[in-house]
Order: structure tokens, then C-alpha cells, then sequence
């Protein structure tokens, strides 16, 4: 029966009985459809939670835009809210959760900004000659 086993027939079949008993005839069609609606709202909102995830994973910045990313003017930057974490579009003066000031960062020059070892990928602070990690000489 639909490609189960024998033991799940049974008990699907078991399942069917005992919500007949407890429901009765004229409720199981209004359960089937509650189901059915439940079941399509779930499946509708992990469609669009796959999309939204798709649509970040493209816009994520690599390595290679990182070093554009510091060129770019700091009000393109999104903003984080020093008071309760919260992302910020660009542009905006005051926090949408908490209404705390928001002040725009100041831009990184790239001798200022931190590098990763060519070696094992660790975040080192400008100006260190070994990797912490591996002593990767740089």
C-alpha cells in the first residue's frame, strides 16, 4: 500500500480506526482538511525559507569582494546596533528594535584591516609577522 512495508500498513490502519472512535464520521473530514491546509502552509514556508537562504548564500560577499566591500562608502554598509545586535539597512539613523543612535562606522584602510594566514585561514591582527595558529611566517 503506497510502497509501505507491512508493518506500517498496520499501523496507519490501527491509526485510522482510533481517530474514527475518537472523532466520529462527521469530524474526520474537517480534521483531513485542517491537516491538509496545516500541511500546505508548512510546505509554503520552507519554500520560502530555501529561497530566502538561496537568495543570501548568492549575495554572502567572498574573500575577493571583502577587499571591494572596504572601498565602498560606509553608508552602504549595513549597521549593527551597539545596544541590542540588531542588522540595520544602510542609511538608517536610529535601530528599529531598541531606537538606539546608530552611527555610521568609520572606513577601514586596508593596511588597518586584518588579513588571514595563506596557510591555515586564521584571522591575524595587521602588523604580525607569525600566524598564532600554525607560525606561519608572513
Amino acid at each position: 500500500m503506497f510502497g509501505l512495508g507491512p508493518g506500517e500498513t498496520v499501523i496507519i490502519i490501527i491509526l485510522i480506526i482510533v481517530l474514527f472512535v475518537i472523532f466520529g464520521p462527521k469530524q474526520l473530514p474537517k480534521l483531513g482538511k485542517m491537516f491538509g491546509k496545516t500541511m500546505k502552509s508548512v510546505r509554503t514556508g520552507l519554500d520560502e525559507m530555501n529561497a530566502e537562504m538561496k537568495t543570501e548564500s548568492a549575495s554572502e560577499p567572498t574573500e575577493s569582494d571583502a577587499a571591494e566591500t572596504s572601498d565602498k562608502p560606509a553608508a552602504s554598509v549595513p549597521l549593527v546596533c551597539p545596544k541590542c545586535g540588531t542588522t540595520a539597512k544602510p542609511g538608517t539613523k536610529f535601530c528599529p528594535e531598541c531606537g538606539t543612535e546608530l552611527k555610521v562606522p568609520e572606513p577601514v584602510a586596508a593596511a588597518d584591516a586584518p588579513s588571514a594566514c595563506p596557510k591555515c585561514g586564521t584571522i591575524v591582527a595587521p602588523g604580525t609577522k607569525f600566524c598564532p595558529e600554525c607560525g606561519e611566517k608572513f
